[in-house]
């Protein structure tokens, strides 16, 4: 064996990812939440030709990503492909997006706020605001940090001439056509699964009973045959959900409602308090046990773009984050809390609860 050479630096060590995000100019958002989207500080980013903001919390695993894209009023941004996917929801703003694969017809559809949709992997996209006078920002998730630490190289990544027929075929429906599917997996509960391709309000969604908690309701969303997915999930006002975990990457957006979410690792007696009101983001971390608490008189409901398409999951990590604990799975049944937890997370919560004039229903039998 050779002499040992001894590699040091006084940078802490980075993923590709990181120094890609250095190199464009732009800072990463840390930490365990952001407070609202709309008011997060964006700065010019010339890859794209608007103004964004990179978005890094805790739970994101290095595996998902997160930007935050503004567009001013009546201009467009640049055309742009790349082999990794991303997964768009409208903050503010109104506009129209083109897609096409090089040689063929362009399709474009149009949005709004609450507009949710994902780009077909590797297609040529572009953005333009169609309001001459506000600007428009949406917020996209992508599995940037992945594809980028792993290939390291950017024509690779932005100039691959690839077309996927199986994730974008072109036809004349694909940004119209959607179905509701119930999907059962050998040791899971079944899901009900909106396919679609692009979701023109979230707020006005369907949803179904959901196993979450008391009166709670849901629904997948598989958009673009991608690794990336989201699930919309409504509680009740005065109640909270059961407690669970689960695996990175799980972006919790809320859109409607008020309250807080508590967050702990395992065995840990202290919880972590993130507040949140509409458009305020958190990524619990890897496994840490979390808590959806509802402190408004309406009912709160929150967007998860996640690293977990259901049908075709990229991970396993996400799968039993609705199967109770009494089996093996990752969330607890109210009654399994412990005596203990079950006072501290009460005593909170009816604290906060009464600070609004909010009745508590904790222990009120509610449907969906």
């Amino acid at each position: 064996m050779g002499s040992v050479q001894e590699y040091v630096s006084d940078r802490r060590r980075m993923t590709y990812y990181e120094e890609w995000v250095e190199a464009e100019g732009l800072e990463l958002i840390k930490g365990f939440h952001v407070d609202d989207l709309a008011r997060v500080a964006v700065r010019p980013w010339k890859r794209v030709g608007g103004l964004a903001a990179v978005i890094d919390l805790e739970g994101a695993g290095d595996l998902v990503g997160a930007y935050i894209c503004e567009i001013d009023g009546g201009k467009e941004l640049k055309p742009k492909r790349h082999v990794y996917e991303e997964l768009v929801f409208v903050v503010s703003g109104r506009g129209a997006t083109s897609v096409w694969y090089e040689g063929r017809p362009k399709q474009t559809f149009e949005w709004e706020p609450g507009s949710l949709f994902s780009i077909p992997l590797n297609a040529w996209h572009q953005h333009f605001n169609v309001d001459g006078h506000a600007p428009a920002r949406y917020l996209a998730i992508t599995t940037a940090p992945m594809i980028m630490s792993h290939y390291r190289q950017e024509a690779f990544i932005f100039d691959n001439p690839c077309a996927f027929a199986d994730r974008y075929e072109e036809a004349n429906d694909y940004f119209t056509r959607s179905r509701l599917i119930r999907a059962g997996f050998a040791g899971y509960r079944p899901r009900n699964v909106l396919e679609t391709n692009l979701v023109a309000n979230v707020h006005e969604v369907a949803l179904q009973p959901s196993f979450r908690g008391r009166g709670t309701g849901g629904i997948q969303i598989d958009q673009a045959g991608g690794v990336l997915g989201a699930h919309i999930s409504q509680v009740p006002g005065g109640t909270y959900t059961k407690i669970h975990r689960h695996g990175p990457g799980a972006h919790v957006l809320w859109i409607e409602g008020e309250g807080y979410t508590l967050t702990w690792p395992d065995g840990a007696t202290k919880r972590h308090k993130v507040d949140w009101k509409p458009l305020t983001m958190l990524v619990p971390p890897t496994w840490w046990w979390h808590q959806h608490c509802v402190v408004s008189k309406t009912p709160a409901k929150h967007l998860a773009l996640k690293l977990n398409a259901t049908r075709r999951p990229m991970t396993h990590l996400h799968d039993e984050s609705m199967k109770s604990t009494r089996e093996g799975g990752n969330q607890m049944e109210y009654e399994d809390f412990g005596a203990e937890l079950t006072a501290e997370v009460n005593a909170l919560f009816i604290e906060e609860c009464k600070k609004r004039g909010t009745p508590v229903r904790i222990d009120q039998p509610l449907d969906f």
